[in-house]
């Protein structure tokens, strides 16, 4: 046990630097999670630990050997004591971390910088993971023969893996300066020791594409989009491959989906990457939105969930964020006419619906087009999601009521009432937006079709004569509006179809740049 007396971490449990062990600095930097440390309190959880090592080896000990120094008993002693009385202590342990070690890494091990969605929850800590680790250390010396021994330094490599990659899941949840560059250095460091394992070659493909990940993270997190994009192609090939040896090993096919998953976010990092180039934007303004928009809690509804919780929705969610930032530098918005200091989305809706009129040899069918608009930012209101009159405009609650006499001669020409919006939406075109805050899209094409079809749900239940086509969601579509403090006003053209959605999420419930 001599080759244990160092330095440790009392964040992590993790060895610190030969350079620092060496040192006489009052302070020390561990590696592994940065934390800052006197080395009294470093050389104090080492000493904690090195006790509860000697007492563990006590009780594992035969009477007489305890305490003692292995390489000073007999070899066929040592074979002895590890198969009687170490073996079944050690073993049940080592299987139980090889089981946790699967269940890790069945899940994604990254986090992009302005996710803040739950990342991996190791079940065992650093600490935990890096003291068995030590304590497999310490018994080497008795499993000296050519089964036992291959197995501890294997067990000695899982667990050290599984030290590091604990460490990573902490540092996802933290502010810590760096912290991309220190998981860069723990996957490093855990792809060294699962290459001395066999069967687990995928596995360290895996972790040296995260590496090349967590730099590009990093790089974007300073501003340095050229180099992200670097190193996120890198790591997207990188992760495509191992992903193909995966298919190879039925052992590690539990990681599919959690490569999958880090493919993603990988092409997502990459994504914004090149929309920072391509725009001439601040990488860090953009996270900043990105941020600002993935922290946003949608409403749970069973209607709902399986679309808002898709992960591919954010593919278009940040294309409206790169025609935005594109816009605020050279390009253009399909902005409607009107005057106002802030530009809401709203998705511009060709709606064909037919309805009979008149009475007995007066009675016809009236074809009829309308548009509809729908506040791009419905999806966080759990009002819209559940009533969805109140998320846009409600063309057939507005809709003039007819004489009696109007009806029984067939003379209705329409049961709704949206003729002005779509003036108003027909007279977007492209423009630039100038100084005017910019409202974020929070919606897709397919949940605002998903919309507009169950509220002719609605509309049919109530309207018996009504027959109605498929709505056609045509485009995204600029208003401008007035924002004064957290109201917002929407155009006159409205009129009484103003959705509910606007007023009720006023600028608090949203994202504005």
């Amino acid at each position: 046990m001599d080759d244990m007396v160092e330095l440790r971490c009392k964040n992590c449990g993790a060895p610190l630097d030969a350079k620092d062990v060496q040192s006489d600095a009052k302070f020390v930097t561990c590696q592994y999670c940065g934390t800052s440390q006197q080395r009294i309190d470093a050389k104090a959880y080492m000493d904690q630990m090195m006790g509860e090592i000697k007492s563990w080896m006590s009780k594992a000990m035969p009477m007489g050997y305890a305490g003692a120094s292995m390489d000073n008993v007999d070899p066929i002693a040592r074979y002895n004591i590890y198969m009687t009385n170490v073996k079944p202590m050690v073993e049940p342990e080592i299987r139980e971390f090889r089981l946790d070690m699967n269940s890790l890494i069945s899940s994604p091990l990254i986090v992009l910088p302005f996710n803040k969605g739950d990342p991996l929850r190791a079940k065992r800590s650093s600490k935990q993971a890096f003291e068995f680790n030590a304590k497999l250390k310490s018994i080497e010396a008795l499993a000296m023969d050519q089964e036992n021994k291959p197995k501890i330094a294997e067990a000695e490599s899982i667990s050290a893996a599984y030290a590091l990659i604990a460490n990573n899941s902490k540092l996802l949840t933290d502010t810590t300066p760096g912290r991309f560059a220190l998981m860069a250095n723990n996957f490093t460091e855990a792809a060294n020791n699962m290459s001395k394992c066999q069967g687990y070659e995928p596995f360290v493909k895996r972790l040296n594409a995260l590496v090349e990940v967590c730099f590009a993270s990093d790089y974007v997190l300073n501003g340095n989009a050229v180099d992200c994009i670097v190193k996120a192609e890198r790591g997207v090939k990188a992760l495509e491959e191992a992903k193909k040896e995966l298919f190879k090993s039925p052992t590690m096919a539990v990681m599919i989906r959690a490569v999958d998953v880090e493919i993603s976010q990988s092409k997502t990092l990459l994504h914004i990457a090149e929309m920072a180039q391509q725009t001439s934007s601040d990488p860090l303004q953009l996270l900043n939105i990105l941020n600002d928009v993935s922290s946003l809690k949608y409403p749970k509804n069973p209607k709902w969930d399986y679309l808002l919780d898709k992960k591919e929705r954010d593919v278009e969610m940040f294309s409206w964020i790169e025609s935005i930032m594109d816009a605020r530098s050279s390009g253009t918005l399909p902005v409607c006419a009107g005057d106002g200091n802030l530009l809401y989305p709203f998705w511009d809706v060709d709606l064909k619906y037919s309805f009979t009129t008149g009475a007995l040899f007066s009675k016809k069918s009236v074809e009829v087009t309308e548009d509809l608009l729908i506040p791009a930012t419905f999806t966080v209101s759990e009002t819209a999601l559940s009533n969805p009159r109140t998320g846009l405009t409600d063309i057939f609650a507005a809709a003039p009521e007819a004489s009696i006499l109007t009806k029984i001669k067939g003379q209705e020409n329409s049961i709704s009432g949206g003729a002005g919006i779509g003036t108003l939406a027909d007279s977007a075109a492209n423009n630039s937006p100038g100084t005017r805050k910019i409202v974020i899209p929070l919606s897709t094409k397919t949940e605002a079709t998903k919309l507009v079809e169950e509220y002719l749900k609605q509309c049919s239940s109530s309207h018996s004569k009504l027959k109605l086509s498929k709505p056609l969601v045509k485009k995204l579509v600029y208003i401008p509006c007035n924002l004064n403090g957290d109201s917002i006003s929407l155009p006159k053209a409205f009129g009484n179809l103003t959705p509910k959605v606007v007023s009720a999420l006023g600028a608090k419930g949203i994202v504005i740049i």
